[in-house]
């Protein structure tokens, strides 16, 4: 079922969409993160316990080459202490001028374990240009972290990683959240601190999220534990969930395969003792140091928006005061934006498509490339994968993600996309463009006469470009072989 008004308030209110099955636009499926299976989960009593289970997690990943997003916390830095002689990746801002005390500890865990670190650099030319990516993949806007995330794990995956290793789930399992938990909250009051940014205050439509606390009303309280279980960990782990799926990157996060065996010991939370049983651990992975301060996830949003006048669609409340939000808030507001300028362009902006294998790319390629982007202001390339290519009774010379990348680099493409089938209707119920490029030995066959009466129907026009004579990938590819067999 789609109905954007609830999908954006329900992003706003969450930063993710709650309830499954209702999403913005035909054709487009959120994906969040599936719950652990219950056969999968170890219940530990003392830290003792987590060691013993998180080293029975790595035991069961022999054979893979392992790397970790290490930060400076301490939740990475335990699961370090597992994996001496592997690679550890770092996010470093702004040239390393932000948060320079994380960076410190991160070297820190490394040297101590001997893992060797990478830097992944991040600035807002990482937004830029792996937003889309990410925001494609969840069919959703996105959390401020998936774009980072993403640049880690194609990083990663570029030095030969075959996993990643993450500590996201720590801070929810164990006591870490510590400022939720800091008291029994009346329902009205948990409703107030948690809601991430009130629909009301930013949308001329919103939606009322309030039924999503009522599940857990308790008299005027709310069994704000239960609520932080169910609702917290889809949000927070499904930007990992969607973020490495986006780059193919496998990962395991070993916390979230443990329950603590006892309830959470409020008291010791709300009184200096924030996930108790990870600090006695930490203490045993580094007795040389003092245990760290929780430390989220930096990302210098702040900086990011600091100059942003707010989002300008019809869908929000003009002249917002801007100097009341938090740099995460702005985050949702613009990424909320940008996903809907995706899907729903409102300035007269013209979307272009166009696929193709791309093998041995050539002049003709550009040319068709070029044209292309000369008439629209975005163009969207979809590349076709090894599969559909054989498929075709072709092979490819060039690897799918090599064409990828090739297609990427040109400077007329702005977004490089897969091409899994044939379908050109349901790619334009998934990138919904204007306007679509075929070349022109397509023009009058019967196959071409359907797809152009059905994107005819959608208000797409087709638009047929002539093949460079001289030269095409078969031509090039026949070429070679008489040269080899010379």
């Amino acid at each position: 079922m789609n109905n954007k008004n609830f999908c954006m308030s329900s992003y706003l209110a969450f930063r993710y969409i709650e309830r499954d099955g209702m999403d913005f636009y035909e054709g487009l499926q959120h994906h969040n993160i599936p719950a652990p299976a219950a056969d999968k989960l170890t219940y530990v009593h003392t830290a003792a316990d987590i060691d013993a289970a998180i080293q029975k997690v790595f035991d069961s990943l022999k054979g893979e080459k392992l790397g970790i997003c290490l930060s400076g916390g301490m939740d990475s830095a335990i699961l370090a202490s597992y994996m001496r002689g592997c690679d550890a990746y770092t996010f470093r801002f702004l040239g390393g001028e932000f948060q320079k005390e994380e960076l410190s500890r991160a070297e820190y865990y490394a040297n101590y374990y001997g893992l060797t670190l990478h830097y992944v650099d991040i600035g807002w030319q990482t937004v830029t240009k792996y937003l889309t990516i990410v925001m494609r993949a969840k069919n959703a806007p996105v959390h401020s972290i998936e774009p980072q995330l993403y640049q880690a794990a194609i990083q990663a995956k570029a030095d030969g990683i075959t996993r990643l290793i993450v500590g996201e789930s720590s801070d929810l399992l164990f006591g870490g959240m510590d400022q939720l938990l800091s008291q029994d909250w009346t329902l009205a009051d948990f409703q107030k601190r948690y809601t991430f940014l009130d629909p009301s205050c930013v949308l001329n439509e919103p939606e009322d999220m309030s039924y999503l606390y009522e599940r857990y009303r308790n008299g005027d309280k709310i069994d704000f534990l239960h609520f932080m279980d169910d609702v917290f960990s889809i949000e927070s782990s499904s930007s990992y969930y969607n973020a490495f799926g986006a780059a193919d990157m496998p990962y395991t996060d070993p916390y979230a395969l443990l329950r603590m065996a006892e309830p959470l010991d409020l008291y010791r939370v709300r009184h200096g003792e924030s996930k108790y049983l990870i600090r006695e651990l930490m203490h045993q992975k580094y007795p040389d140091i003092p245990v760290p301060n929780k430390v989220p996830m930096p990302r210098p949003v702040d900086i990011y928006f600091k100059d942003w006048q707010g989002p300008t669609r019809h869908e929000f409340k003009q002249n917002l005061d801007m100097s009341q939000f938090s740099g995460n808030q702005k985050w949702q507001l613009y990424c909320l934006e940008q996903f809907l300028n995706l899907h729903e362009p409102e300035d007269g902006k013209i979307i272009g498509y166009t696929t193709g294998v791309y093998d041995l790319f050539h002049i003709g390629h550009l040319n068709l490339l070029r044209k292309a982007k000369a008439q629209c202001d975005y163009l969207i390339v979809g590349v076709s994968t090894d599969e559909l290519v054989s498929y075709k009774h072709k092979h490819a010379v060039i690897p799918f993600e090599e064409r990828k990348q090739i297609v990427g680099a040109i400077r007329y493409v702005d977004e490089v996309v897969t091409q899994e089938n044939m379908d050109k209707l349901a790619a334009w119920k998934k990138y919904h463009f204007n306007v679509m490029f075929v070349g022109d030995d397509w023009k009058g066959t019967d196959k071409w006469n359907k797809i152009e009466a059905e994107l005819a129907a959608v208000g797409v026009k087709v638009v047929y470009f002539p093949y460079t004579k001289g030269t095409s990938s078969t031509l090039i590819n026949e070429t070679l072989h008489k040269l080899r067999g010379e």
